[in-house]
């Protein structure tokens, strides 16, 4: 019995991590077999660098990802939080800026965050409109509002000084990533919206018609994907130069982490969905390392390529009923032998 579960355990651990074997693995001979990506004979994606910045790079998508796969798993988009992490970050950058204190940024960070996703929350459940005219609306409206605090300079000094940018670089970054993780793990197995999400994602009305409470449900989702933009907030004003947003540009940033939302919830079949996300970030990042190896890292072929790839990973996961059923026949087969 003993033995098995540990089978299992192990079966599960290998399914998880192929993604990202397997694509450093790709990676390498690609990279490998092109006299670009060396330097004085050394090959550049095996270099000390690559761990360090496929790690900061996919800490911030799992923040992001996590934020946005917590409203889709309880059946909404919400478009307006790309908007909430960037005049979060703007306020919390020139808070922890002027007063030289990393920490209380974060918290500020985090406390802001929450404050507008829960006014984001209160409009939508007292306007009755559709979530996604809701929260396009409450996009433009955080928009303007990056244009009026602080002059409408944004912050362009947080992320260039070592004494604030704590949270941007290792290990600090570890630590804002990790309290997302941690915040998504308590929504989905230790609240009671998160255990009920998957009813109302599948059927609203027949979530609500079953003695589901949809507007405790928002409001408790909305609490805990403020905390993970928050933590989001606070690596990405770590990490560049904020600047006012508007014409709904913030959507377009949550838009630039969504891959490994729909890649993680395919890969966490095997395990959990969080395991899944984190897994695909560290597999995207990977390959964004060996683009940029390549000088592919940016512009129209790196798009070009990201579309094949995630085309190609939908195709496949698309089959996957047939490929376990071929799986089933041959053990099958094998047992009559």
């Amino acid at each position: 019995m003993n033995t098995n579960k540990g089978l299992e355990i192990f079966k599960k651990i290998g399914l998880s991590v192929i993604f990202p074997l397997l694509m450093f693995v790709v990676m390498l001979i690609i990279t490998g077999t092109n006299e670009k990506c060396y330097v004085n004979g050394k090959l550049i994606f095996l270099s000390g660098d690559m761990v360090q910045q496929v790690f900061l790079n996919a800490s911030m998508t799992i923040c992001v990802a996590l934020a946005i796969w917590i409203q889709l798993k309880n059946g909404r988009f919400d478009f307006s939080g790309g908007a909430t992490m960037i005049l979060t970050a703007i306020v919390a950058g020139h808070i922890g800026y002027d007063t030289r204190n990393p920490w209380l940024a974060l918290i500020i960070a985090v406390v802001l965050a929450v404050v507008l996703s829960m006014f984001t929350a209160t409009v939508y459940i007292l306007g009755r409109i559709p979530i996604i005219i809701c929260t396009i609306g409450m996009t433009l409206f955080y928009e303007s509002l990056t244009y009026l605090v602080f002059g409408g300079q944004g912050i362009r000094v947080f992320y260039s000084t070592v004494e604030t940018s704590v949270f941007g670089r290792l290990p600090g970054i570890f630590l804002p990533a990790g309290l997302a993780i941690l915040a998504f793990v308590v929504f989905t197995y230790f609240t009671a919206a998160g255990r009920k999400g998957k009813i109302l994602s599948n059927n609203q009305r027949a979530g609500v018609n079953i003695g589901i409470n949809e507007k405790k449900n928002v409001f408790t989702t909305y609490i805990f994907s403020g905390i993970i933009l928050g933590f989001a907030a606070i690596i990405y004003v770590s990490q560049h130069e904020v600047g006012p947003q508007s014409g709904l540009a913030t959507s377009g940033i949550m838009f630039s982490y969504i891959v490994p939302v729909f890649m993680g919830t395919f890969i966490g079949l095997a395990s959990c969905d969080v395991v899944g996300i984190a897994i695909a970030a560290i597999g995207m990042e990977i390959m964004n390392y060996g683009l940029n190896c390549l000088n592919l890292g940016a512009g129209g072929w790196q798009q070009i390529i990201l579309g094949i790839f995630v085309l190609g990973f939908y195709s496949f996961s698309a089959q996957t009923d047939k490929i376990q059923a071929l799986f089933a026949r041959m053990k099958a087969g094998k047992a009559k032998a």
